[in-house]
């Protein structure tokens, strides 16, 4: 069964897992308490030989249970990703970036995202050891179904998972293969796997919403449900602009996710992060849970703005009281 939000049952990894946990934290390797921007390091998600971690990853992909929906899902983002996108056109087509803006926003919406942000490529963002091109990096949002969301960390809310992984590569794919027709140059960078930059950094300075104490985008009509692909391209397009509501009084006084967090991974306050105060997942702590628990998601099934409607009537609540 699913943990519920007042669980308090005691976590106990398991030894096997732990064995091949190694010397480093990786808090350290994130650069948690250092004062100074830097590029982030491979942690997770990488090829294993890039990160101390990489045995831990194998770990985790051994465990996945001998279950259909799971099975279903991964076949089906395998048939994604052996499609090939094709190359560069030969012709450069040209418009204004106001007009490609809007086509490359409805192109990423007719193949099924849900938001699309746009926002200039930036040096902090590329995880060492990678080089990205490109100077624009396009963000796809798609929103995870709330009912399948809320029971994690069952499996209906890992399969769920990934099926919205494999719709972001989906989008991403489309849109980096249409840019492709343009004569532009693109590479698809879908959410999950061995992606050279990090997404929330750029989802959030072209207006996805707002960091939550959970660690992940508290979006103003989706709540914590989104999750993230992207395109780096050469294409000319118009940025997005942050998007402000005042979500960190709210998480300061809700404790939903960090009550709900089986290993205790969530701080009440936040941390500084490589230069940056903000909230922090410990990664030593959520790591364990997650790996044992099909990539856990309670966090964010737990959080109020996940909620289908919940989001716009909190906002409203959050901008009454501002004036008061």
């Amino acid at each position: 069964m699913p943990i519920k939000q007042n669980a308090k049952t005691k976590f106990i990894p398991n030894p096997e897992q732990m064995a091949l946990m190694p010397d480093i934290s990786g808090n350290e390797i994130n650069g948690l308490g250092e004062t100074e921007a830097r590029r982030s390091k491979p942690i997770y998600w990488q090829s294993p030989e890039l990160t101390p971690f990489g045995p831990l990853m194998e770990w985790f992909y051994a465990q996945t249970p001998d279950d259909e929906r799971m099975k279903a899902v991964q076949r089906h983002r395998a048939e994604t990703m052996a499609v090939k996108i094709p190359p560069v056109a030969n012709i450069q087509q040209e418009k204004n970036t106001a007009e490609w803006t809007d086509l490359v926003t409805e192109i990423g919406k007719q193949n099924g995202a849900d938001i699309i942000g746009i926002a200039k490529m930036r040096p902090e963002w590329v995880i060492e050891t990678f080089d990205v091109p490109h100077p624009t990096v396009i963000i796809i949002g798609v929103a995870m179904d709330f009912e399948e969301l809320k029971t994690a960390p069952d499996i209906p809310a890992a399969a769920e998972v990934i099926r919205q992984y494999d719709r972001g590569h989906r989008v991403s794919r489309a849109l980096t293969t249409w840019i492709h027709a343009q004569g532009w140059e693109a590479l698809s960078f879908g959410g999950s796997g061995n992606v050279p930059i990090l997404l929330i950094p750029p989802a959030l300075e072209c207006g996805f919403g707002e960091l939550g104490k959970h660690g992940s985008i508290i979006n103003r009509e989706f709540g914590s449900t989104l999750r993230l692909a992207a395109v780096v391209t050469d294409m000319p397009l118009n940025t997005g602009n942050r998007d402000v509501f005042d979500v960190d009084d709210f998480c300061t006084n809700c404790r939903a996710c960090e009550k709900a967090c089986p290993p205790e991974a969530i701080s009440p306050a936040k941390q500084m992060v490589r230069g940056v105060n903000k909230w922090y997942v410990d990664f030593d702590k959520c790591l364990p849970f997650f790996n044992e628990n099909m990539g856990c998601a309670i966090c964010l099934a737990v959080c109020p703005w996940s909620r289908p409607g919940v989001p716009e009537n909190l906002i409203r609540k959050i901008a009454k009281k501002k004036i008061r």
